[in-house]
């Protein structure tokens, strides 16, 4: 029978535990900081997928103007 592997906690965590043992924290200002952390993860991932979209809008405008250039192209040596 093997004993289960132990991890340790990443060193952030014992940075922050640390941080609050000393500063004396309460556990609702805690929390109240974790949805705070979480309400700002949301918005940079929602900020992110905007500026995505917002790229992908622009690359298919750039190769539609492409396609009309040489549409355009096309047509002037027609004449």
């Amino acid at each position: 029978m093997t004993e289960p592997v132990r991890q340790s906690p990443s060193r952030n965590v014992h940075a922050r535990g640390a941080a609050k043992a000393a500063a004396g924290a309460d556990p609702q200002s805690d929390d109240a900081i974790d949805a705070e952390r979480e309400a700002f993860d949301f918005r940079l991932a929602e900020r992110a997928e905007l500026l995505r979209e917002s790229n992908a809008m622009r690359d298919m405008m750039l190769a539609q103007l492409k396609a009309d250039d040489e549409a355009l192209k096309k047509y002037i040596a027609m004449i």
